[in-house]
C-alpha cells in the first residue's frame, strides 16, 4: 500500500464553518480532530482543518 504525504483533497468549503464552529470566529478545541465522513459506500474519510489557510483537508482514514 502506498502512503502519500498529501491529502486526497483540500477545499475552502469547511464543515466547521457550516456547523457554526469556525475557529477564526469562535475558537474551538482541536481535541475533536480528526473528524470523519462516512460515504454511502461505507468508506470512511478523515477530515482535518487548516484554519490558518481556511482549508479543510480530506484523506483516507
Amino acid at each position: 500500500m502506498e502512503t502519500n504525504d498529501y491529502p486526497l483533497m483540500t477545499c475552502r468549503y469547511c464543515l466547521l464553518f457550516e456547523l457554526g464552529h469556525c475557529r477564526k470566529v469562535n475558537p474551538y478545541p482541536k481535541d475533536k480532530e480528526p473528524r470523519f465522513l462516512r460515504l454511502r459506500t461505507g468508506q470512511t474519510l478523515s477530515l482535518t482543518f487548516d484554519c490558518k489557510n481556511c482549508q479543510m483537508l480530506i484523506d483516507k482514514a
